[in-house]
This record gives structure tokens, sequence and C-alpha cells, in this order.
């Protein structure tokens, strides 16, 4: 099965129409969005293509392909535009693996500890990493609307028991990590 997973959108218009072609593009049956959908954040600034509405009209667009988590910026009110349901965490089993999916800034080395899958799939970094550890592989796609520490914007792909991360703007990898 092929997954397509991503994060940090912030209601950027340009960034979600991009998504939607890469979706279109590779086919996925599920689509992994990580969390962070319309609001820009306090931090990232107001850029000229932010469209909340016409972010959640895309992402919608996919909801009945979509596992999403919470942001640190998603509130309720962002629930009522989407027709895909966020919770802070969920256990989601791809391609055999157990994939443990959370925005990223509620984990911790405490819920660590407790009972992990073979995948952590995780955003709110902006930073893209794909690393084997103890026996888990970490997932971060990056962000496609606001990359940060000099990383383009990405997204990944989870396609049997490889997975890559991609740049969005000409689907090159960046990072590749085979699970078996």
């Amino acid at each position: 099965m092929r997954i397509l997973i991503a994060s940090d959108i912030h209601g950027r218009l340009l960034a979600a129409k991009r998504l939607e072609q890469v979706i279109t593009a590779y086919q996925p049956e599920r689509l992994i969005l990580l969390g962070d959908y319309l609001y820009n954040g306090p931090r990232n600034g107001v850029p000229s293509d932010y469209d909340p509405m016409g972010t959640a009209s895309i992402l919608n667009r996919f909801a009945h392909m979509t596992l999403g988590v919470r942001g640190n910026c998603d509130s309720r009110v962002d629930q009522t535009l989407l027709r895909f349901t966020m919770e802070d965490s969920k256990i989601a089993y791809l391609n055999g693996f157990r994939c443990d999916l959370i925005h990223g800034d509620l984990l911790t080395s405490d819920l660590l500890e407790v009972e992990r899958g073979d995948v952590l799939m995780y955003g709110h970094t902006h930073v893209p990493m794909l690393k084997k550890s103890d026996g888990v592989v970490y997932v971060n796609p990056g962000s496609i609307a606001f990359p940060k520490n000099g990383y383009p914007a990405s997204y990944g792909v989870m396609d049997g028991g490889r997975i890559e991360i991609r740049k969005l703007d000409d689907d090159s990898p960046i990072m590749t990590v085979d699970l078996y």
C-alpha cells in the first residue's frame, strides 16, 4: 500500500495545491496528516497565500482516505471546517507495521517509554528526519509550507517497507530508509 505523509500546512494555499498535485500523481491509498492544517501560527507571520478556507477545501477532497492528528495550532473551530477527525494521537497499522501518529509538540521521552510501535510519525519541527533507532523508525516529513533549517518544503511516502522524504517542488528524494 502506498501512503503519503505530510505535516504543517498552516493554511498555505499554494502548498496545499502542490500537495493536491502530488496526491493526484501518487494515487496513495492513505493520506497521513500530522497536524497544523489551517492556522499559520504566531511565529510564522501571515503569508500572501494564507487561505484557510481554500486549504480546507483541498484537504476535504481527500477526507475519505485521511488519518489526521491535531497539531498545536489546530483548534475546535478548525475541526468544523475539516471532514476528517483529529485526535492528539492515533495508532495505525500500515503495510504490516504499527505506526504511532502524533504532531510532535507532545512528544516526550515518557511517551517513548510507553509501548511503542514500529514507526513513529510526527511533525511540528518543520525539519525532515528519517532514522532507525532502538528498533523504531522515526519519520518527520518536514513542512510543506514553512520548512526550517535550510530544508526545502517536503513530504513523505511509505511504499511497502520503504519510507522516503521527498522535496515538494520537484519530488526528488531527500532521505530513504528500509523498514525491514
